[in-house]
């Protein structure tokens, strides 16, 4: 009897020992099955593109931080390039432009007249000097520019100009935009009718303006679509949309995501009423709010990272 329970008894350990293994093992499987990038040598972090809204306290927090205080103020021109890892602030009176990225960099550049674009590559490739001349990285220059507001797309290849309409043509017929680009600047691409509140865009060889035409009394938003060919542009797609109400105040696109088929609408509100943020699907035409400005005024882009973050973490390294 005292042998037999002795058996039983060892049988009954090595089971327990037999277990604890199998359960630390069913463990450590478990770990590396979740997290299968560490097999491959791989951090699994989380996509951080997505749309940033950032309000200018925020924008002044940051200069801050970064020791530029004096180059940042309310009414800044902000711009980003074309893939959303790079924000562009021109300082007019200083002739500083602040760009920072999304691996952390912080660089100051000259601009060479108080307004100023850059290409992807963050190089000057189109200016305004004292007396509104617009000058060209190719060495040429113009007395009447692109637009002003809008500027060169992201990406820096296109500009607008606006079409020279005759004062008498009634007021749908003439509107019209010419694109052009940057590197021949004399030389129209394609005339669009499309006239107020032009924004050009530029992702995978494609080029995307938006802006509106009056039709019948009323302001119609509009998006072309252009293909490059070679040299030339060739229409693939127009699209009409319909703004969240009949305001009389502006709504226009403020950026294209890189990586999706959104573009972000602005609908501009007086105070003490925010303006709103609207996401529109090229695909399905969905509209869709997506954010609030600031009482005290922001900015919001499509970046693949939280370049504000970003920056500041880098700057005290």
């Amino acid at each position: 009897m005292i042998q037999t329970h002795y058996f039983i008894n060892a049988n009954a350990f090595h089971r327990k020992k037999l277990w604890k293994i199998m359960t630390i093992i069913s463990m450590m499987l478990t770990m590396l099955i979740g997290n299968a990038s560490w097999i491959n040598g791989a951090e699994n972090t989380p996509s951080e593109k997505k749309l940033y809204i950032y309000s200018n306290r925020e924008f002044a927090g940051f200069f801050k931080d970064i020791g530029y205080p004096d180059l940042w103020y309310n009414d800044i021109r902000i711009s980003k390039n074309s893939i959303g890892t790079a924000l562009r602030f021109l300082n007019e009176s200083k002739r500083k432009i602040v760009v920072v990225t999304c691996d952390g960099s912080i660089t100051v550049v000259d601009s060479p007249g108080y307004l100023a674009w850059l290409n992807d590559a963050n190089q000057v490739i189109a200016w305004f000097d004292e007396k509104s001349r617009v000058h060209y990285a190719n060495g040429t220059s113009e007395k009447r520019p692109f637009s002003p507001y809008s500027g060169p797309d992201p990406s820096g290849r296109y500009f607008i100009k606006e079409f020279p309409d005759l004062p008498l043509q009634p007021r749908g017929e003439s509107c019209n935009t010419c694109l052009y680009s940057t590197d021949k600047p004399n030389i129209p691409l394609v005339k669009v009718p499309i006239c107020a509140t032009q924004r050009l865009f530029y992702k995978d060889s494609k080029v995307f303006l938006a802006g509106s035409q009056y039709y019948e009394g009323h302001w119609q938003q509009e998006m072309y679509i252009f293909q490059e060919k070679g040299d030339t542009l060739k229409q693939i797609d127009r699209i009409a949309l319909q703004r969240p109400d009949n305001s009389s105040a502006t709504f226009y696109a403020e950026d294209l995501s890189p990586w999706d088929d959104e573009v972000l609408y602005l609908d501009v509100y007086d105070f003490p009423s925010r303006s709103r943020w609207y996401s529109f699907n090229l695909k399905t035409h969905q509209l869709i709010e997506v954010g609030k400005k600031s009482f005290w005024g922001g900015r919001a882009f499509y970046l693949q990272c939280d370049i504000l973050k970003k920056a500041k973490i880098g700057s005290t390294k």
